[in-house]
């Protein structure tokens, strides 16, 4: 078996809550899909299933549902079983696979079994009603159209009963122009452009949050200051006995107090955990940025671990910081300017510069799916794909503790 790349991309709906993520692939040999190779397709889509399903759903997208894409050998051929339960699904079907009658019979015959369908990149054709009619959504690439081509479509595909996706969604100003048409769901690379509203002071919470974190980063501070501050806050102080209490840590008794946490820990450890929690209080965020924090950390942490590099704490701290431009809503320079951050730390959230710089751009290649640009050193396809689903499945048990 080629070695596969496999990321996710989510999907929103109005309220900025996770809907489902998109699965996405490519071949490690030449970075492409390869599912619409003549002679191949079967085979390729075979392989690329089993990899899902031998990963597990839940790994890769939780409790929400996975957009997968489908060649058409999987959508005509009737002595084919998905090994997919409908609830856990969303089919798509590409825009590339010519729209006749055996195609509308393959698709009927999914949603008689209780599959959601959804057209990818559609363009609106008459001739295609009978397909329409089928369809649960309809995905539109917002690049592919302009504006007035944009609202055109909408109106007309408004008369059927499928909910409307944007997609390549890449700034603040084209999601806002697509909710205000009507759609229903949304994806896109403009969760990481936040809005910056500079003209407004932060908070008072996100005022202490940013004093926690620079206490906690502090390389000068001692571990009295280290417990006083954590102490301090009590719901960061709460979560962090609640999380390392539970079986996640594992430990032989119970640990009843910030000191003996540190001790356990360790002051590094304990620092990289605190900032995570403390980022995790906020409640004004949805919840995927924190979890896409999470995630982040996590993975520069492992690229760390498994090059053999020194310093996985830094490497988790810059996997966090790229963060918090979304969770503030500021220039990542701005929120970072009053942390005391080791130069390197910063070069690397700033500039991308150093090690740590190399493994944040793989970590942001591959959570957008640019998997010519998702390299490490001396990783291989398979240990990266490897890192990034444990990442992820670390990600999620976190959430689920907390």
């Amino acid at each position: 078996m080629s070695e596969i790349f496999i990321g996710r991309q989510p999907i929103y709906n109005n309220n900025m809550g996770v809907f489902g993520y998109e699965l996405l692939f490519r071949s490690g040999e030449n970075n492409s899909a390869n599912v619409n190779n003549d002679n191949a397709e079967s085979a390729t889509s075979t392989t690329i299933i089993n990899s899902f399903m031998d990963i597990g759903l839940e790994t890769l997208v939780g409790n929400r549902k996975a957009f997968i894409n489908l060649t058409e050998y999987f959508l005509t051929d009737e002595n084919v079983s998905l090994p997919f339960s409908p609830e856990d699904v969303v089919l798509e079907v590409l825009e590339d696979i010519d729209v006749n009658y055996k195609l509308i019979k393959g698709v009927k015959n999914l949603t008689d079994q209780g599959y959601t369908i959804a057209l990818d990149d559609y363009i609106y054709n008459i001739s295609h009603k009978p397909l329409i009619s089928l369809a649960d959504i309809i995905k539109i690439d917002i690049m592919q159209l302009t504006e007035s081509q944009l609202v055109e479509h909408v109106n007309k595909l408004k008369k059927y009963k499928s909910k409307l996706l944007a997609e390549k969604i890449e700034t603040l100003d084209e999601f806002e122009f697509c909710q205000g048409l009507g759609f229903d769901y949304f994806q896109g690379y403009f969760l990481s452009r936040p809005r910056i509203i500079k003209s407004v002071s932060l908070p008072a919470n996100k005022i202490s949050l940013l004093n926690l974190l620079a206490v906690l980063n502090d390389p000068e501070s001692d571990i009295e200051e280290l417990e006083k501050a954590i102490s301090y806050d009590v719901s960061i102080s709460y979560k962090i006995l609640k999380l390392i209490n539970s079986a996640f840590f594992s430990t032989q008794s119970k640990i009843e107090s910030i000191k003996q946490a540190i001790v356990l820990l360790g002051r590094d450890q304990l620092r990289s955990w605190s900032s995570m929690l403390a980022l995790s209080s906020l409640d004004d965020r949805p919840s995927e940025m924190m979890h896409l924090a999470m995630g982040r950390a996590k993975m520069c942490e492992l690229l760390a671990r498994k090059s053999g590099l020194a310093g996985h704490e830094s490497f988790f701290t810059v996997g966090l910081f790229s963060s918090l431009d979304i969770l503030l809503e500021r220039e990542l320079s701005e929120v970072l300017a009053p942390l005391p951050l080791s130069e390197d730390i910063v070069s690397a959230l700033l500039s991308r510069q150093g090690v740590m710089g190399e493994a944040l751009n793989c970590v942001l290649a591959y959570e957008v799916a640019d998997f010519e640009r998702a390299q490490f050193k001396t990783l291989s396809v398979s240990e990266l794909t490897a890192i990034n689903l444990e990442a992820t499945g670390w990600a999620n048990s976190v959430v689920e503790i907390l």
